[in-house]
């Protein structure tokens, strides 16, 4: 919906204009700045509902006590705004943001586990010299504060707060560490030192530039307690309800909606309700590569002839690829976390010339067991004790299965979680950036966050956990790439498995009406190998979808969104890769040493395989050299 910018403290007006413009693209259609004192509020508007310039921010209450910034959507707003309406008050807009500002006046904090959406919300009290933040359950939209001098700011992005600091920042190898391993900074920390990313489910008081209060509003936790649903009858039907429901709610627009459709089963099924549920006929895109084997055309084709949708297919090739990923990387603020990130925002672009909101099926994965081969992992442990009685012998094929996929035994189901996890190996990360680098990394803010989330769960099976675990620090990830990619395009991305009711009910699933195995559980595969090929994975969602989308789609293996990385580096894109990276900060910050990036290029050239670590250091050069004063510091 917008970019909001706030400061308490003192701060040059002019500075802070420019630092809230620097947002211009999340949005383009009007913006707002109030000053009062120590109070400095900053919006850039992105038009969605009541489009009126009355609905515009900051807004403020009649009495002028109350002052508000939101980024996001309330999806169950009119509901709330009914409720406000019997208790007394008026409205003079009609839309989302007034029912928050009332709601805040009429219920304090406790406003905010009434919301059923995705926001961001700053409440200035200018009678208490107080603001209170808050995030949506499960952090959808981005929110980050940071610390200077005699001020407090905060911000949608960090770029600003950048700006608007004096200080030095450093750059944060425990962050940096998570990138490599995880795909973003998993502790809530950012790779700016000091810059931290406001956690989901919560609301802070902040006063003469402090924290004041935290809390929680919201956990997941909870529900891991819940009552289990054991008939299957109704565990379809209810997810199917709380789905179509989600969805519906979602579709409240007052400007044009679409969806992607990849032709996976997710993407899939919104698209199919969506289609069902619109009054007129529903846009939908679709991208992928001219490379053979690399697009999904054919999938998405089937949904949309179903429903008759506007159907846009989109076909990337090499040329322009990194041009767009160093400015998507500039509008993050830190390097993207998966080579898919570049299409994504190539397809927001184009999509943006048809509609401004589109629905999106992330989520989906996490609360139905979509990662197979890692859930069904934690069905591996008994294997792995019996292998380490006969003293990791390797006399029949599951031997060897085991030997390359766990070498070992693990002193903990965290490390094995953490093993099988990882996207880059810790020798990898040792070679790359030392010894003392990844051992401050194991003993730091990020793996504490992961024995943290795995404690919440204490006293569930692992394959729950693991469920857990992927919904709390997992998903994170994914919606920021999914704000990333369609609030630079001036989009809005929805996301309705991510809505609260359906995520709660999904830990109520038993997991074998999640991942449904097809006749007897097997004894002697591991989970990697019977994912998909023994079992059914998604099986209460594709169930629930299963008359109303073609039988090829509902049956298909789980598919990722591929780049030809390899295809690429191949053809000479390999030259500009190495360029870039012994010429650039990388090297001159003495971070790596110029010997093992050459080291690097020569065995992708030889062997193809590095070309996914020579992705992300490539993202990390553009990071770094678009923040020159970003201090690195390895001592």
């Amino acid at each position: 919906m917008c970019g909001i910018l706030g400061i308490i403290g003192k701060v040059d007006e002019a500075n802070f204009r420019h630092a809230l413009d620097l947002m211009r693209h999340r949005g383009p259609d009007d913006s707002g700045v109030f000053h009062k004192g120590n109070f400095h509020m900053g919006f850039r508007r992105l038009s969605i509902i009541d489009l009126s310039r009355e609905a515009n921010q900051p807004m403020f209450s009649e009495d002028g006590r109350f002052g508000i910034l939101f980024n996001g959507e309330i999806y169950n707003f009119r509901e709330i705004r009914d409720e406000l309406l019997n208790a007394g008050h008026s409205f003079t807009t009609t839309g989302d943001t007034e029912v928050i500002l009332r709601s805040f006046k009429q219920w304090g904090t406790g406003c905010f586990r009434r919301l059923n959406g995705m926001f961001s919300i700053a409440i200035f009290d200018f009678v208490n010299e107080e603001v209170t933040l808050a995030r949506d359950r499960l952090g959808i939209k981005p929110l980050y504060f940071h610390n200077f001098g005699d001020c407090f700011g905060f911000s949608s992005e960090i770029k600003s707060l950048v700006h608007l600091s004096d200080e030095k920042f450093e750059l944060n190898l425990d962050s940096l560490c998570s990138y490599f391993c995880f795909r973003y900074p998993v502790s809530g920390e950012t790779l700016f030192s000091g810059i931290h990313s406001f956690p989901a489910g919560s609301w802070m008081r902040v006063k003469d530039s402090e924290i004041i209060e935290q809390k929680k509003y919201w956990e997941l936790k909870y529900s891991l307690n819940s009552s289990m649903e054991r008939d299957p009858a109704v565990i379809v039907s209810e997810v199917r309800r709380l789905l179509e429901d989600s969805i519906e709610r979602r579709m409240v627009s007052d400007v044009p909606i679409g969806a992607y459709l990849s032709g996976g089963v997710d993407s899939s099924a919104v698209a199919a309700i969506m289609a069902s549920k619109s009054e007129s006929k529903l846009n939908t895109y679709t991208i992928g590569f001219e490379e053979e084997g690399y697009n999904e055309f054919r999938y998405s084709r089937m949904v949309s002839e179903l429903y008759d949708t506007n159907h846009i297919e989109i076909t990337l090739d090499s040329e322009g690829y990194l041009s767009t990923m160093e400015e998507l990387i500039k509008i993050r603020d830190s390097p993207l976390g998966v080579p898919n990130e570049v299409p994504l925002f190539i397809m927001s672009k184009r999509l943006k010339e048809d509609i401004t909101v589109v629905l999106s099926g992330e989520g989906a994965d996490e609360i139905f067991g979509g990662y197979g081969r890692i859930f069904r992992s934690s069905e591996d442990l008994e294997l792995i004790e019996k292998w380490k009685e006969r003293g990791y012998a390797l006399d029949s094929e599951l031997d060897h299965r085991l030997e390359h996929r766990y070498g070992g035994s693990f002193e903990s189901e965290i490390e094995m979680f953490l093993h099988l996890y990882r996207y880059v190996p810790l020798d990898k990360i040792e070679y790359l950036f030392g010894q003392k680098i990844v051992s401050d990394f194991n003993d730091g803010p990020t793996i504490e966050t992961f024995r943290s989330v795995f404690a919440e769960a204490k006293g569930v099976d692992f394959q729950t956990t693991m469920m857990y675990v992927f919904e709390n620090l997992h998903l994170p990830g994914l919606l920021q790439r999914l704000d990333a990619t369609t609030m630079g395009a001036s989009v809005e991305g929805r996301v309705p498995f991510v809505d609260h009711n359906l995520v709660e009910y999904s830990f109520r699933i038993p997991n074998d009406f999640k991942m449904r195995w097809i006749d007897e559980i097997p004894t002697n595969t591991i989970g990697a190998d019977s994912s998909e090929v023994l079992d059914i994975t998604k099986w209460s969602l594709k169930q629930a979808c299963f008359d109303i989308l073609p039988k090829e789609i509902i049956e298909r293996k789980k598919v990722g969104f591929p780049v030809p990385l390899k295809n690429w580096f191949g053809s000479g894109s390999i030259d500009v890769v190495t360029n870039n990276l012994l010429k650039g900060r990388l090297v001159s910050s003495g971070l790596i040493e110029r010997e093992k990036i050459e080291k690097l290029t020569s065995e992708e050239e030889q062997e193809g395989q590095n070309s996914m670590l020579l992705w992300m250091l490539i993202n990390l050069e553009i990071f770094l050299s678009s923040y020159p004063d970003l201090e690195v510091n390895i001592n």
